[in-house]
């Protein structure tokens, strides 16, 4: 009886070490073969340029080949829910924004995944400075002067975004609603359609990446009155930060971060921030891919990002709430 038991746990034994040292070298030996980044987005915008300028960067830190898959529509579930279902190794991760992370599961009645169980975030990769743009036959020059010039109009103009929902669109209703600001929204399927239609004088204003406004700078067709963050950015040095414009407590923000299938290893997940620690400390990386796009670098730990997410998934839902945006009947 004592020999079997002696048996039986012996072979416990063997296999749990089998196991630890089997997690052991998946984590000590990740990557050994390409690793995948899905883009919730078209090929050619900011989002995926800077994607692609990062997974060149990525595959030098590990000397493996990282791939962007483009996996555009849905407002990011169709990617999301590719990664959700993706094995949990760490080969392939979500590329996500806000979208992803926070607003559609107050978007969609339903979603094919689950936003808060389903994808383990790893790290927040960037931060995106959004403007508020103005059209530049606007008899304005900063941001109390639009404020004042709405104020003293209201339902007289109307503000674009890329779609109902999207941080383009709540984040500046929540502005407006801030300052007591009636415009009329008018939502796009992408935000160059609505700045094509600012250039035709059909809508007044937008909140979105200022790389959407940089090429009409010059000639004045657009004029930038301030943007997101706590520091101005180097591609539009004189433009001020909201908070220096005179208006510290207005939140709009758009963000990347990177996130894979729950289950994935923690040894795996460390990783791959770790990996994201070195790229973003890259300055040529930064010079190169990052200033461009007016992309501020992050490298947030797992848990960092974890909480963030936390605050910004409360505070999305107020805004989709008072926005009143959908995305299903």
């Amino acid at each position: 009886m004592i020999k079997k038991n002696w048996t039986t746990l012996c072979r416990v034994l063997v296999l749990a070490a089998a196991s630890l040292c089997s997690a052991h070298a998946l984590a000590q030996g990740f990557p050994n073969k390409p690793v995948k980044i899905i883009v919730p987005y078209p090929a050619g915008g900011p989002v995926d340029g800077v994607a692609r300028g990062y997974a060149e960067r990525l595959s030098k830190v590990w000397n493996q080949p990282v791939i962007i898959d483009n996996r555009g529509g849905a407002n990011e579930v169709i990617a999301a829910d590719m990664v959700a279902k993706a094995p949990a190794d760490g080969y392939t991760m979500l590329w996500g924004a806000d979208a992803s992370f926070s607003t559609n599961q107050f978007l969609f009645k339903k979603l094919p995944y689950n936003p808060l169980t389903d994808l383990v975030p790893v790290t927040r990769v960037t931060f995106v400075n959004m403007g508020l743009i103005v059209d530049g036959s606007l008899p304005v020059n900063n941001l109390k002067e639009f404020v004042a010039l709405v104020k003293a109009n209201p339902g007289k103009y109307n503000y674009g975004s890329a779609g109902a929902g999207s941080p383009t669109h709540i984040h500046f209703d929540a502005f407006l609603r801030q300052q007591g600001l009636a415009m009329t929204h008018i939502a796009y399927k992408g935000i160059a359609p609505a700045v094509q239609d600012m250039l035709g004088g059909q809508v007044q204003a937008m909140m979105a990446g200022v790389t959407a406004a940089t090429p009409h700078l010059a000639s004045g067709k657009m004029k930038i009155l301030a943007i997101n963050g706590n520091k101005r950015a180097k591609l539009i040095p004189n433009v001020p930060t909201l908070a220096e414009a005179g208006y510290p407590n207005a939140e709009t923000y758009f963000f990347i971060g990177l996130a894979v299938p729950k289950g994935t290893p923690k040894r795996v997940i460390d990783e791959i921030a770790s990996a994201n620690r070195k790229v973003m400390a890259d300055p040529a990386f930064v010079e190169k891919t990052l200033d461009p796009y007016a992309f501020e670098p992050l490298s947030e730990t797992p848990e960092q990002f974890s909480r963030f997410l936390t605050n910004d998934r409360k505070q999305s839902e107020k805004k989709v709430r008072e926005a009143g945006a959908r995305l299903d009947s």
